[in-house]
């Protein structure tokens, strides 16, 4: 049957409906990856997001688990350039349906992908017929309710705690690689709270929505920040940002995909990059603030790396990949290096 995909400014895209018989709505958003859709759907990050695939075939793929970012999938639809009447495979098509996760396959994502870069992202619907209804009138994101304090790893020659803004397993995976205990505490967690685990760093994980909705806890968040050596990462690397007085503001289109260039700041060398953002720290204040750049993206200039001059603390708005990667060397020997100087001796990953 028809559906359709219906934007705040009015525009609406028809496809063939796929999924639960009932409307779905979400911020718009466009993925340019040519695979790795699995970790996609299901990163923290994107809860709530009506993604368009801009790749065709984008659900031709086995479905995978272990290389799931968290324990569902948390987006909200899927749009697709492909006739789905006959799935080439249907593992992920099905997981979707599974999941309630609406798919508006046949549209033309190359319109909506246009639509969206130059008027922005925003609120969308996925309904079905002709539908025009209007989107609820709070759709505003939230912050996740995560209450409890576990230890994920009990074993490892350092003892991380992770503030959980939504962690994705790959960083779990990592830090279990490299020999860590790791301890998850809540985005609510006090400095009190974190001495009483006597962590010897922090890592202020990924996760979805504006930055500022922490705005609460910012003072708190500076007070761990000085007391521990500290890696920020994706959203927790704005939340540090504006920690310490930067400034961090929505952009018109997200960064998000699995190969991103960005710039090494001192040696000029050029990385690809996992990104998968929809806000930006802005150069403003930072140099008062004691934040040196350490990287940028190479398209448009938004800022990837900070490094503290006078505190152990280094953030990026990439993430660690699980595979083999030169960043993965530049981000934990940096962590490393500080949790080394900390103890009185310099350990590395």
């Amino acid at each position: 049957m028809e559906g359709s995909l219906l934007l705040a400014n009015g525009e609406r895209f028809t496809g063939q409906w796929h999924g639960k018989n009932s409307d779905s709505f979400g911020e718009i958003i466009f993925y340019t990856g040519m695979g790795r859709i699995q970790e996609f759907i299901t990163d923290p990050a994107n809860k709530g997001k009506i993604v368009v695939a801009t790749f065709p075939g984008i659900v031709n793929v086995e479905l995978d688990k272990e290389q799931f970012e968290s324990d569902q999938i948390q987006i909200n639809g899927l749009i697709i350039q492909d006739d789905l009447s006959i799935p080439q495979n249907a593992d992920l098509y099905h997981e979707l349906l599974t999941a309630n996760i609406p798919i508006l396959a046949g549209a033309d994502t190359r319109a909506i992908v246009k639509k969206v870069k130059y008027a922005g992202e925003m609120p969308a619907v996925l309904t079905l017929g002709s539908s025009n209804q209007l989107f609820p009138i709070d759709q505003k994101e939230g912050r996740a309710d995560k209450k409890k304090v576990d230890m994920i790893l009990k074993e490892g020659k350092n003892h991380i705690v992770i503030i959980d803004f939504g962690y994705k397993k790959s960083l779990l995976k990592l830090l279990k690689k490299i020999d860590c205990k790791v301890t998850i505490v809540p985005d609510h967690a006090t400095k009190k709270q974190i001495d009483s685990l006597n962590p010897d760093g922090l890592i202020f994980s990924g996760g979805y929505g504006n930055p500022l909705l922490w705005e609460q806890y910012l003072n708190e968040y500076k007070h761990m920040a000085v007391s521990y050596p500290v890696l920020g990462l994706g959203l927790g690397h704005q939340i540090l940002a504006l920690s310490f007085g930067g400034n961090v503001e929505k952009m018109r289109t997200g960064h998000r995909s699995f190969k991103e260039p960005i710039i090494d700041s001192t040696t000029q060398k050029v990385y690809m990059s996992v990104q998968n953002h929809g806000y930006a720290v802005q150069n403003k204040q930072l140099n008062k603030n004691g934040w040196r750049i350490s990287f940028k993206n190479v398209h448009d200039g938004t800022i990837e790396g900070l490094v503290h001059e006078h505190y152990p603390i280094a953030t990026y708005q990439f993430h660690p990949d699980l595979y083999d990667h030169p960043l993965n060397t530049i981000v934990f020997q940096t962590f490393f290096h500080h949790l080394g100087e900390r103890k009185g001796a310099r350990v590395y990953a």
